[in-house]
């Protein structure tokens, strides 16, 4: 039986976790920015169909879910290279549009002092109402040793599993505007923990989510010569 956890206590050292890290406008602004650039990579008639749709539905953003249109109006893949995510879209960040947003370089900053260290990677993901993420452990060739993530829209179940014991495991619940950290320390959670985003289902409501992944780059070592 696993461990629902909302609040920090009781997890493990390598993991931190900050349930209200963002206001909500500050949620806004990052997911829209987010939202933009994950959009600007699909073709012009899919771009073209969600401004149509914009045109006819104004939105009122209520909540953060209503930034999202409808799923059909993402071009979500089924299934990731790998086999570990599921109805997704995702991308490679290299910048943000800090001029288009006002406020966006504030909140990035904010962000920016939760990192362990500097040289950083990040990676946006976005998952349907249906997508979900298998448990998997990350490539420790091709990452380093800090993961951080942002969670916005729908809430999902974060699991950890030990790689070692099964039965050592804890859930963790995301909220949208919670951050969470998991560093590569004594206890080793950062590669010794089997992690996954469940499927909605039971409490949780099915919806659309962005995940900010944020990860130290891999230190290659130099030779000298």
């Amino acid at each position: 039986m696993h461990t629902l956890r909302t609040r920090s206590a009781g997890l493990p050292e390598g993991f931190k976790f900050f349930p209200e890290f963002l206001s909500l406008s500050e949620q806004r602004t990052l997911l829209s920015a987010a939202l933009f650039k994950l959009d600007s990579t699909e073709t012009k008639q899919a771009r073209k169909k969600r401004r149509d749709f914009l045109a006819n539905h104004p939105q009122g953003h209520r909540v953060i879910e209503d930034i999202f249109l409808p799923d059909a109006y993402y071009n979500f893949q089924e299934g990731h290279y790998d086999g570990v995510i599921r109805h997704y879209r995702e991308m490679h960040l290299s910048s943000w549009p800090e001029d288009q947003n006002p406020g966006l370089s504030f909140i990035l900053a904010r962000l920016q002092g939760l990192y362990p260290t500097s040289n950083v990677q990040t990676h946006l993901l976005h998952l349907s109402s249906v997508g979900e993420i298998l448990e998997h452990v990350d490539n420790i060739e091709a990452s380093g040793t800090w993961i951080l993530g942002v969670s916005l829209g729908a809430a999902r179940v974060l699991r950890m599993v030990s790689t070692s014991n099964p039965k050592e495991s804890f859930e963790v619940l995301l909220p949208s505007g919670s951050v969470y950290l998991q560093m590569q320390v004594q206890d080793s959670v950062r590669y010794d923990y089997k992690h996954s985003v469940l499927k909605a289902g039971g409490d949780i409501k099915a919806g659309q989510r962005v995940s900010i992944m944020i990860r130290d780059r891999k230190e290659v070592p130099t030779f000298n010569t």
